[in-house]
């Protein structure tokens, strides 16, 4: 549910595609400058930078000035923060991973963004040494960065009510929804795992992630779809792609796949992800 990796961009301009995902993401910049551009502005970049971004949340880069750009991504999925040590956090800022303050900027400037720099240092070191309890001490470094914007940026919309049986079901839903998202899904089905009527949990769900819940299902399967094109020795033709992600033909495949990600499967895949 939570992985963190480099990225190397080539200089040079680039065409602005719809990039977005459900995972919340936040990513250093290491070297170089580039243009960041998300649905309604756009960032100049450089080395020591941070950048924040909520699920769904459109980013793009399309301009690296400067040479090689380097960075190091950290991308986890909402339900991480639903257990252990950010439970408290969770129950009180139920939305962190989907919305934000209108007024956050997504770019954190090097001169403000030293703690969140190194906390996202220490995380890249807990992961490469992996010493005993390393998921734990990978957590508490993130649970930092989620006080860190709280508290020091302004990240927050005013929190949610919403009482602990409720939070309990979408938690409920999700988990249900994330195991269970190559097969079948009905409304109906996903409301009785979370024990509340069918549009009441609609409601609810819109409410908590601010997206509908079959955007969130399409959205998650088209992150599964991406991991299966982008797997190094990958075989699987489009029809085999659309099928293990719950899409029972190309068609409706290939037409939620364009409109999350702005291009076809095929074109994709051949992109290699320079969506970043």
């Amino acid at each position: 549910m939570l992985k963190m990796w480099h990225v190397y961009v080539p200089e040079g301009k680039r065409t602005f595609y719809r990039h977005n995902h459900l995972q919340f993401e936040i990513t250093l910049i290491k070297q170089g400058k580039a243009v960041y551009t998300t649905g309604d502005k756009e960032y100049i970049i450089s080395a020591g930078d941070v950048l924040v971004f909520a699920s769904n949340e459109m980013h793009c880069i399309t301009d690296v000035t400067e040479g090689e750009l380097k960075m190091i991504n950290l991308h986890f999925e909402p339900r991480y923060l639903w257990s252990g040590s950010s439970e408290i956090l969770s129950e009180k800022h139920i939305n962190f991973c989907f919305s934000h303050n209108p007024n956050f900027e997504n770019c954190i400037k090097k001169e403000n963004a030293g703690n969140l720099a190194k906390l996202l240092t220490s995380i890249k070191g807990e992961f490469e040494s992996k010493k005993e309890e390393y998921p734990l001490m990978i957590k508490t470094y993130l649970d930092m960065i989620l006080v860190e914007l709280i508290r020091n940026f302004g990240y927050t919309e005013e929190s949610l009510s919403l009482s602990r049986s409720h939070l309990k079901s979408i938690r409920k839903a999700v988990t249900y929804i994330d195991n269970h998202i190559s097969e079948e899904l009905t409304l109906e089905q996903i409301a009785d795992v979370a024990n509340l009527s069918p549009n009441y949990f609609s409601s609810l769900f819109k409410k908590v992630s601010n997206i509908t819940l079959w955007q969130y299902i399409a959205s998650k399967r088209i992150d599964m779809a991406i991991n299966l094109l982008l797997s190094e020795g990958s075989t699987d033709n489009m029809l085999d792609v659309a099928v293990k992600c719950g899409f029972n033909n190309t068609a409706n495949f290939n037409k939620t796949f364009k409109k999350i990600t702005g291009m076809t499967p095929s074109e994709y895949r051949l992109s290699g992800d320079f969506t970043v």
